[in-house]
């Protein structure tokens, strides 16, 4: 019998570092698209993921603890990332990262909201997604403030008195960023001389090329996504029309693999540039030259909600759900890649922007927006990097 219990507590032993070791982790979630249309677009969003993670882990984790990252593949779909949402909260996550394309943020949000967990967005910036609860945050900014910086920038930079607009009505992204335009430029004493809206499927946009030729406006915005605004683009140079395109941060690099330099001298907004001024942005380039030679926006937004997390629960003392959603919400003054941060009542974090232009083959650093400077309809432009890029 004593041979017995001796076996038995020996047998104890041996389990509870294995159970022990179970609870040594801090599980939180990554959702993105890894299969199906958006898989592409994804791509660094994950990245910036796993690679931040893997930092954090390196340097000894958030209090002693690893932190354990578990992904999910929302296939490209709002359901998908429905389901996906689900299956992270039924693994006892303590946080969740995703999705990237804001159909699939809007998707997932609420089941995080019900389940008391907090949910950050790397880049998913229609305005409707933080507004499903207290648990619901984004460290990019959002369209209504993307499109009243372009509309700043159209005015104030770029002298444009007149103004067109295309529309692609079968994208929330573009419908939202051409309302908060068309407001703000408005607002400022410019004229909105042309608004057209096109279908996703829309191959030949001469008839409405042909209209702005027309009416000859100084500026022409399209907050379309690249595949479609690159090839209007092309349609347009190709006519003989060179007014000055201008777009939002669906605009990249990619876009001069579908129609060459005609992209040239066009202007967009966008998260992050290797140019921007900052010491914790030079330590990102660094990381990052010596894993990849790619890297996007996407890496560094998605580095930045894994630092604001350890730095949440840090201050919070603790992996409750709860003390880390209320830890984020009063971040302040947290100098990140992008620059510094703090979040709103809406979860939404007041931030810079910067614009960059196609020049010699790629984006060209242009011009910091700071956030104190941008308010509803009169953001005051700066440039604080003179060095960094051309006008």
């Amino acid at each position: 019998m004593r041979l017995f219990s001796f076996f038995l507590a020996l047998w104890v032993l041996c389990l509870t570092p294995a159970v022990g070791q179970a609870g040594q982790t801090i599980k939180v979630a990554a959702i993105f698209s890894k299969t199906g249309k958006a898989a592409l677009s994804n791509t660094h969003a994950l990245a910036g993921i796993r690679f931040a993670i893997k930092d954090v882990n390196q340097q000894g984790g958030v209090l002693g603890k690893p932190i354990e990252l578990v992904e999910f593949d929302n296939q490209s779909t709002a359901l998908g990332s429905k389901t996906a949402a689900k299956q992270a909260v039924a693994a006892g996550v303590v946080t969740a990262f995703g999705a990237s394309w804001s159909s699939h943020s809007l998707a997932m949000a609420p089941i995080f909201q019900n389940a008391r967990i907090p949910m950050i967005s790397p880049n998913s910036t229609h305005r409707e997604v933080t507004l499903a609860g207290d648990f619901i945050f984004r460290v990019c900014y959002t369209d209504p403030f993307q499109g009243r910086l372009m509309a700043n920038f159209a005015f104030q930079d770029l002298k444009a008195e007149t103004a067109a607009v295309l529309v692609n009505v079968d994208r929330k992204y573009s419908e939202g960023l051409a309302d908060a335009f068309i407001r703000s430029y408005g607002h400022q004493g410019g004229k909105i001389v042309f608004v057209e809206d096109y279908l996703e499927k829309t191959a030949d946009f001469t008839p409405i090329l042909k209209k702005i030729q027309t009416v000859q406006p100084q500026v022409i915005f399209h907050p379309g996504h690249t595949k479609v605004s690159a090839f209007v683009l092309k349609q347009a140079r190709d006519m003989g029309i060179l007014t000055p395109f201008i777009g939002g941060d669906a605009w990249n690099d990619s876009m001069y693999g579908l129609v060459g330099n005609l992209i040239e001298g066009s202007f967009y907004s966008t998260h992050w540039h290797p140019d921007m001024p900052g010491k914790k942005n030079r330590q990102f380039i660094e990381r990052y030259q010596q894993r990849s030679r790619t890297f996007d926006p996407g890496n560094a937004l998605s580095e930045e909600a894994v630092l604001i997390f350890r730095d949440a629960v840090g201050r919070a003392k603790s992996i409750d759900p709860v003390k880390i959603r209320n830890a984020i919400a009063a971040t302040e003054n947290f100098i990140g890649i992008t620059g510094n941060i703090r979040f709103d009542q809406n979860g939404d974090p007041i931030k810079s922007a910067v614009i960059l232009k196609f020049e010699k083959g790629g984006s060209v650093y242009v011009k910091t927006i700071a956030p104190w400077e941008n308010s509803a309809d009169t953001a005051h432009l700066f440039n604080p990097c003179s060095s960094g890029g051309t006008q």
